[in-house]
């Protein structure tokens, strides 16, 4: 099942908005990987997995970020706001935007898009599925967090996990599918109630690998 965000009418509210902000601070959690070449260049694929950057990378190098870094300055074209100065690289593809017009595009795991079959997901070029499971939240010091998870294999094991320890759940999780550009959407314009409780996670061995990668 996909929850689109486009069922019925969606009406603006000012107290549902994020701030820009905010929603910077969500996306940070996310690593993104990219391919560079000899001279600093980085390439307009931008990766949600490392293995399938590795795949992609031949002689380039592969480096990592976060998708804060990348999301509005590169992929919407919406410029930088103040956050932690960015890799090299990034920096330079920012600088070069208004002369090289180059489009940025995030590019979904192999995994993910495989795991998307089973749902009716429109995705647009460039956009990622979310994964997220009815009655899965997890405690946090502002409150309840709903994950939405970039695989569904992560979101299965988790509702597991919280199943474990909460035996009145159903046994198989009710998981339903939303999109990376409808969620910020949602945030932005506050057309969905709770959005601030949204909370968005990687794969393990994703962020291990980032980890890796921004420590060379």
């Amino acid at each position: 099942q996909q929850d689109n965000g486009t069922s019925g009418k969606q009406t603006e509210n000012q107290q549902d908005r994020l701030s820009r902000a905010t929603i910077q601070e969500k996306l940070s959690t996310i690593p993104v990987f990219y391919i560079t070449d000899g001279s600093g260049t980085m390439s307009t694929d931008i990766y949600m997995s490392f293995n399938d950057a590795k795949e992609a990378a031949g002689a380039g190098t592969i480096k990592a970020t976060s998708l804060d870094q990348i999301m509005y300055p590169l992929v919407f074209k919406r410029g930088r706001m103040r956050m932690a100065p960015p890799p090299p690289e990034v920096e330079k593809a920012e600088a070069e935007l208004a002369t090289t017009q180059k489009s940025y595009r995030l590019i979904p795991s192999k995994a993910a898009m495989e795991q998307t079959k089973e749902f009716n997901v429109n995705l647009s070029d460039g956009n990622l599925p979310l994964f997220v499971a009815d009655r899965l939240a997890f405690a946090s010091s502002r409150g309840p967090q709903v994950p939405l998870f970039l695989e569904k294999s992560d979101c299965a094991l988790s509702y597991q996990r919280l199943r474990d320890g909460k035996s009145s759940l159903p046994e198989q999780p009710t998981i339903r599918t939303t999109t990376l550009f409808d969620t910020l959407e949602s945030m932005e314009k506050g057309t969905r109630p709770g959005v601030g409780q949204l909370a968005f996670y990687a794969t393990a061995d994703d962020l291990a690998r980032a980890s890796e990668l921004l420590l060379q």
